[in-house]
């Protein structure tokens, strides 16, 4: 029998989301909003390190968290059962707690594999009919992550079964593209639909409702296979993230069992890379650098604690995935000279590019997934390519502007950006000159992608308010801090979308779009948060 395929494509509007739970924090920034801040206005214009490992700096013998700091790292084996514990060397004492630090809440969840969010990552490429991307798999046992795609209050479609995940970027299609999932155990009846990224995140956990759904196929019979042929394929959008689910909708002792995946006549780009990440999870990472003994502390979500000493106190640090392995690597940047340590082989480089007085602004302005190095210098854009030593020259922008660089049009291209009192001035590699008002003067800047479209956002934080105006999702305002803190976003739990959190005496405060709010300890009063590096 034909396969039932129901195809939702509704409307993109700011109304389907859900508000967050601080709703009544949000009402009142929206009314100090509209007196304090510009918005959707583009009437504007634009005028026209450390020598090969620096020895180890002492540590300080009166700290008791500081003590053995390579000793306890090394030489310990970090098991599962460790990766969420907090590193002795990191633990405060119960006496220097501020009463806002005395509770800490779970760590993010392990979220690994195809049993969770994003689930397995489908490679970059162009796949065809006779060359396909292929894959085996094997629900039995694995995690039930969604439970029910609703469509409309408690309408919609039960999938009870254990699901697999498939995560991709779909940037061109052939002729005959096609998702095919077919069932290797003879009693296995399959369900398989398609997450929009843009509607909302790859849910975490079990028991999930979901509401994001585009597709949805499910044929009839135990053994028969489940298609998005070219109807369904050619509808899908373009350069957005996509979670392919291989589900159930029937109980047991269907609703599980071997299949193979295929998928043909598309090409896949590579999603951004995820900032902060230090073992190429797909997660930011809490990590720290800290000046009194210049040692990065790095909580790793999948591989535990590390640290590594590299630098001065007075060095800017500088992460960011210089060779392409996925991983941030540790570097610095010190009068007009980089320190690069890279983490796919541990060499360590030394390369003069820039003056003392420079900004340095390292992304990967070619798309190539390696970040360039480069400085910005009274509007001038000074960019090096590592892979084939290119060197680029731009004009964008005036001395007194604070740098902005980021990919705001999602064509994987980090693009030539300012904040110039409270205009954002952008030079979007695909999409061309904007030049947009939000924000004030003194406003501190967090753009990042909030709404997992692959394109960064616009953001400020100012007094303990976030103000974001999101690409897909419009804007939206909360109260998460205070002026004292140190914003410091990142995507902590892996969805794909940037987590506002902001970091206090060695405290991370997190609001996640998966994971809920909750703090976490890892650093020192006097530590810089590494996921802040860039913040001007």
């Amino acid at each position: 029998m034909r396969a039932k395929i129901v195809n939702s494509m509704r409307s993109e509007v700011l109304g389907d989301e859900t508000v967050p739970s601080t709703q009544e924090h949000i009402v009142a920034a929206l009314k100090r909003w509209r007196v304090k801040i510009g918005y959707f206005s583009i009437l504007a214009t634009l005028p026209s390190t450390v020598g090969p490992y620096e020895a180890r700096a002492e540590e300080t013998k009166t700290n008791p968290d500081s003590t053995s700091l390579t000793d306890k790292i090394e030489k310990r084996s970090f098991g599962r059962n460790d990766r969420n514990k907090q590193p002795e060397f990191l633990r405060r004492r119960n006496g220097y707690l501020l009463p806002h630090q005395k509770i800490n809440y779970n760590f993010v969840p392990d979220l690994a594999g195809g049993d969770n969010c994003p689930g397995t990552v489908i490679p970059v490429g162009s796949y065809t009919s006779s060359a396909p991307y292929s894959d085996t798999g094997d629900t039995t046992s694995a995690n039930n992550t969604v439970t029910f795609l609703s469509y409309y209050y408690y309408y919609g479609y039960s999938v009870n079964g254990p699901d697999l995940i498939y995560s991709f970027t779909l940037t061109s299609r052939g002729a005959a593209p096609e998702i095919r999932v077919t069932p290797t155990a003879p009693t296995y009846d399959p369900t398989i639909y398609l997450l929009d990224g843009r509607w909302g995140p790859c849910p975490a956990g079990t028991g999930a409702f979901a509401s994001n759904w585009r597709n949805y196929a499910d044929a009839v019979g135990a053994g028969a296979a489940e298609i998005f042929s070219s109807d369904v394929m050619n509808y899908l959008p373009l350069n957005v993230p996509l979670y392919l689910f291989v589900d159930s909708h029937g109980p047991a002792p269907g609703n599980s069992g071997a299949y193979t995946f295929r998928m043909q006549d598309v090409t896949l780009a590579q999603g951004p890379r995820t900032k902060f990440d230090f073992d190429a999870d797909g997660r930011s990472d809490f990590s720290v650098f800290r000046p009194s003994n210049s040692v990065w502390y790095m909580n790793r979500s999948s591989q535990g604690p590390a640290a590594e000493v590299f630098g001065l106190a007075t060095d800017r640090i500088v992460p960011a995935d210089y060779d392409g392995d996925g991983k941030t690597d540790v570097a610095i940047y010190r009068d007009g000279t980089w320190h690069l340590l890279n983490s796919s082989d541990r060499t360590y480089s030394v390369l003069p590019f820039g003056l003392p007085n420079d900004i340095p602004q390292p992304a990967d302005y070619s798309g190539d997934g390696r970040a360039e190095i480069a400085v910005y210098r009274d509007g001038t854009w000074w960019t090096l390519n590592l892979a084939n030593g290119q060197i680029g020259v731009a004009q964008f922008g005036i001395a007194t502007d604070r740098p902005v660089v980021a990919d705001y049009d999602g064509d994987g291209r980090a693009d030539y950006a300012v904040y110039r009192n409270g205009l954002w001035y952008l030079n979007r590699s695909n999409q061309g000159f904007a030049a947009i008002p939000f924000g004030l003067t003194g406003d501190r800047l967090v753009p990042a992608d909030y709404d997992g479209d692959n394109r960064t956002d616009l953001a400020v934080y100012r007094a303990g308010v976030w103000y974001l105006l999101r690409s897909s999702w419009g804007f939206t305002a909360f109260e998460f801090g205070k002026e004292s803190d140190i914003p410091s976003p990142g995507d902590f739990d892996g969805d794909g979308y940037a987590d506002p959190t902001f970091y206090r005496d060695g405290i991370w405060h997190l609001r996640g779009s998966n994971s809920g709010t909750y703090t976490q300890h890892f650093g020192l009063a006097n530590d810089r948060p590494i996921p802040s590096a860039f913040a001007p």
